[in-house]
């Protein structure tokens, strides 16, 4: 009996052993469960079971083997017979043993399913309501994969619109449906942000709906709106391609979830290149929602650190806004930066925001304009294409707009007239340079129309009279005298003669006295040329040429002049000369040529080699100015995810009014180095002319010589009248 006691308790230790031993997994197997199962809901629910049944097992082995003791002994008593009933009793208990192992090994993938897709739910409802209120959310996945009819997308959908307040709309992607996307994915006016949530299977990866749903986002634009978050929800295997596809390489919020939640970063590597971050792993049957409040920025990254990141910056040189020193002569060389206000800015943004950047000249040197195949070329181009995260000294155009984002920094440098400055008019014309041109023909024709006026109405009164009338030399006479202030007797024999004589003496009083002052003025002060001051200035001036240099004269500027209706501008257009700065600084000091440039370029110019050490300059910088561009900035390549950061602390930077200072100590320190190795000689012609301008001017022949010339003017004619009458007596 003794034996059938041992095999009794053998049999129910083993029929314990075996099914504990099914309905729970060891320690080491539930590890490579959670490996293999990549952190599935299977692999969390079997290991929390089998802490939770391991000590259950040791105290019912235990109390098992007491009762086994128990009964052997009293089955030693009791006899055979107690003995066959027992063996019976192990048989049936092992059966039900069996019979409830396998039902259990039945319902437990279901139960487990369950549990998971309800988590799946709850997770991306919770991340909805933390992080995506007020959103205009698109549900996104591709009409042919199974996704659709998922039980997962189900309960993420319950789930969503349950936690939301948000507007949420569905779309399954199919091809050809480009336009229907893109204007899902803009929202209403209602919302104030924008989310896309999307399922993925493992049936995606294996069969290109994953490039189905990219592909269609990418055309649809979402590159182009980088504050848009993204919420991916699927298996670890492809995680890493779903989150760096092209579509997403400029969303700044994008997160992949399922058990591991992984944040995808945009400058969180090293030298601030693309990454994933593992920020945590969801317990499924335990969620801890608040663990969401530990990650504010989950799906809000203000990317204040860019973790050294390098960014490629396009430039061509424009002081005192942009300056750099050539490293090559090769076309597209790398340049060194030097001081200017875009150089100035872009470090104070590189010290705030942790990167560097790699400047590189523009091949064509150019700011770029339209081609026919719509592409941009020069700088513009390179944003185009992709090829530079921004270029500097930029002008916004409505076309440029369409293909680029863009940083405004200062307002625009307006356009002025440099020409030779003013030189001192010929004295010769000195006595006639009182009055224009049009004055002296009035006052020549006002003395012949008046003698004809007073000979006409003394002849009607002599024929109505019968009294003696004046001949009409002799009234053409008076009004010569009167003009001239030295007067003869006063002709008229009436009243209405008399009245029309005082008149006439009063006009010539005005005249007189005004060209006598006029005339001391310009004796005194000698005139000097005028200058053009505005472009209607330059197309009136007879034999006048103008240019601008070839930087200057391309881009928006140049789309500003060869579009604009003006028939002024037109003609400014049409003839416009493009020649570097010597060869334009040469025909300007020759005269009869006008240099159309921006101001601030020009004046570091002029002070620095056109101008003596008093201050003097040769070159005239008109006083009127005009624009042509709307203001200065930066091009940024469309949907740069750094854009916002940028106009933050660039409006910082205005807002202290440092960039205004920054631009007048930049010029100014550029003048005294240039002034250092040019030493201008002090002792100019120009210099001596201004200094005599400032002395007592006594009058010479050199101012006196007009009335020389008339007299000399009189003698001639007065002999050409000799030698008419000689003729005319012959005759």
């Amino acid at each position: 009996m003794h034996w059938m006691g041992l095999l009794s308790l053998s049999s129910l230790v083993v029929v314990s052993w075996v099914t504990a031993y099914k309905k729970m997994t060891p320690v080491s197997q539930v590890v490579e469960v959670v490996e293999e199962e990549e952190g599935t809901i299977h692999g969390i629910v079997w290991r929390r079971t089998m802490e939770i049944k391991e000590e259950n097992m040791k105290d019912a082995v235990g109390v098992m083997v007491k009762e086994a003791v128990k009964e052997e002994e009293e089955e030693e008593e009791e006899g055979p017979v107690r003995s066959e009933e027992m063996v019976n009793a192990v048989g049936v208990m092992v059966k039900e043993a069996v019979k409830e192992e396998e039902e259990e090994e039945e319902e437990g993938p279901v139960r487990s399913e369950e549990t998971m897709v309800n988590a799946v739910g709850v997770m991306v409802g919770q991340i909805v309501e933390d992080k995506l209120q007020g959103c205009h959310i698109l549900f996104l996945s591709s009409s042919s994969s199974p996704a659709v009819h998922s039980p997962i997308v189900n309960s993420i959908l319950r789930h969503t619109t349950a936690k939301t307040r948000s507007s949420l709309v569905v779309v399954t992607v199919t091809s050809g449906q480009q336009q229907d996307l893109e204007q899902s994915m803009w929202g209403n006016t209602f919302t104030t942000c924008r989310a896309i949530i999307m399922y993925f299977t493992d049936h995606d990866n294996n069969n290109n709906n994953t490039e189905l749903v990219f592909g269609s986002l990418e055309r649809a634009g979402l590159w182009k709106l980088p504050e848009t978050r993204v919420v991916m929800v699927g298996p670890k295997n492809g995680m890493e391609g779903r989150l760096f596809q092209s579509s997403l390489r400029n969303t700044i919020n994008c997160v992949d979830e399922r058990v591991l939640v992984y944040r995808r970063c945009l400058y969180c590597n090293t030298h601030g290149q693309p990454g994933l971050q593992l920020l945590f792993q969801w317990n499924l049957t335990e969620l801890h929602l608040d663990r969401l409040s530990q990650y504010p920025h989950l799906l809000n990254d203000p990317l204040s650190d860019l973790k050294g990141h390098t960014f490629r910056v396009a430039t061509i040189s424009y002081f005192p806004y942009i300056d750099y020193k050539r490293d090559n002569e090769e076309p597209g060389t790398t340049v060194t930066p030097l001081d200017s206000v875009n150089v100035r800015i872009l470090d104070a943004l590189a010290n705030s925001l942790n990167f560097t950047y790699d400047m590189r000249e523009d091949p064509s040197r150019s700011f770029g304009n339209l081609e026919t195949d719509g592409m941009y070329s020069g700088m513009m181009g390179q944003l185009q294409r992709e090829e530079a995260d921004f270029c500097t000294m930029l002008a916004p155009t409505p076309g440029r707009l369409k293909v680029v984002d863009y940083l405004r920094l200062t307002p625009s440098d307006a356009f002025v007239i440099a020409s030779l400055k003013p030189s001192v008019l010929p004295a010769n014309l000195a006595l006639v340079r009182p009055f224009s041109r049009n004055v002296w023909v009035c006052v020549m024709a006002c003395v012949v129309g008046w003698g004809l006026v007073l000979w006409m109405l003394q002849g009607v009164w002599s024929a109505l009279t019968g009294l003696h009338t004046i001949t009409l030399a002799k009234a053409i006479e008076y009004s010569w005298s009167v003009i001239l202030e030295n007067s003869a007797k006063d002709p008229s024999v009436n009243i209405s003669g008399q009245m029309l004589v005082g008149w006439w003496l009063v006009f010539c009083l005005v005249i007189s006295t005004g060209f006598s002052s006029s005339l001391i003025s310009h004796l005194t002060v000698q005139g000097r040329s005028r200058a053009p001051e505005s472009l209607g200035d330059l197309v009136e001036q007879e034999g006048w040429t103008w240019g601008t240099e070839p930087w200057a004269y391309n881009g928006a500027t140049l789309e500003y002049f060869s579009k604009h209706t003006d028939t002024i501008v037109k003609q400014i257009h049409t003839n416009m000369q493009v020649l570097v700065l010597e060869k334009a600084m040469n025909k300007v000091l020759a005269g009869g040529f006008s240099f159309i440039i921006v101001k601030n370029y020009i004046l570091v110019i002029i002070a620095s080699t056109y101008t003596d050490t008093y201050g003097q300059s040769a070159v005239y910088v008109s006083k009127k100015e005009f624009s042509a561009l709307a203001c200065y900035g930066w091009g940024i390549r469309m949907g740069a995810p750094f854009l916002n950061q940028f106009i933050t602390l660039h409006a910082h930077l205005e807002d202290t009014g440092i960039i205004e200072t920054w631009t007048k100590t930049i010029m100014a320190d550029r003048v005294s180095s240039n002034r250092e190795k040019t030493k201008l000689d002090s002792n100019t012609p120009q210099q001596l002319s201004l200094q005599d301008d400032q002395r007592q001017v006594v009058l010479s022949l050199s101012h006196l010589q007009g009335a020389f010339y008339l007299l000399g003017l009189g003698c001639v004619a007065g002999a050409l009248g000799l030698m008419a009458e000689l003729f005319l007596l012959v005759v």
